[in-house]
């Protein structure tokens, strides 16, 4: 008897596609409020320097933690249980990784309102976009998959079980993938300091209190 495969219903793959526009469309309002908003911390004093260092740290770990999940999932995803590496810490590196972006961004500009929208965004993942793709995944891959679920946590890692091959198979493309998306924020540390910088002047506007 032929099993009946249960498939994604359109508005849960809507919510998947559209991952990137729910993020853009939580983060950018924020961003630019932050912006034009009253620097929170005094430009150069110790607070800013750990600011910068911090933001520096979450930025590379965001970072780092993308590219080296796209390097074991190197468009496997769809065919077999990706269960090594950073997919043996958490379920979803790549969302994690996202979501630290998004912290370093709010610790460049200082911005209290920059984090809540990060806190918003992991938020929204967990509730929208993540159930999606694992509704996917596990109509894709079955019975191995959702076994992998109850092993490893969404989103919190777990270093406890962290294994990982002594060789690990790169996709080219994927990874050139992945330099195209990183095109994209990338630029944040820059972005993050001229706006730390252009924020403290007198001619910068400032229509909001310290957020």
């Amino acid at each position: 008897m032929m099993r009946r495969v249960s498939f994604p219903s359109v508005v849960e793959r809507r919510r998947f596609r559209w991952r990137g526009a729910i993020g853009a469309c939580i983060l950018a309002p924020a961003a630019i409020v932050a912006s034009l908003s009253e620097p929170l911390v005094a430009a150069n004093s110790r607070l800013d320097v750990i600011g910068d260092a911090l933001a520096w740290l979450a930025f590379f770990c965001g970072a780092g933690l993308r590219f080296w999940a796209t390097l074991f999932v190197g468009g496997r995803k769809n065919e077999i249980v990706v269960a090594d590496g950073p997919y043996s810490l958490c379920r979803h590196p790549l969302y994690l990784g996202s979501i630290v972006l998004g912290l370093s961004g709010a610790l460049f500009l200082k911005s209290p309102l920059l984090a809540l929208a990060s806190a918003v965004l992991a938020v929204a993942y967990c509730l929208l976009t993540i159930p999606a793709e694992e509704e996917r995944l596990s109509a894709t891959l079955g019975e191995p998959y959702r076994e992998y679920c109850t092993r490893v946590n969404r989103l919190w890692p777990s270093f406890r079980q962290f294994h990982t091959p002594p060789r690990v198979t790169i996709d080219v493309h994927a990874l050139y993938l992945e330099a195209a998306r990183a095109s994209r924020w990338m630029w944040l540390p820059l972005l993050g300091a001229a706006l730390g910088h252009a924020r403290a002047a007198e001619w910068w506007p400032q229509l909001f209190t310290a957020l």
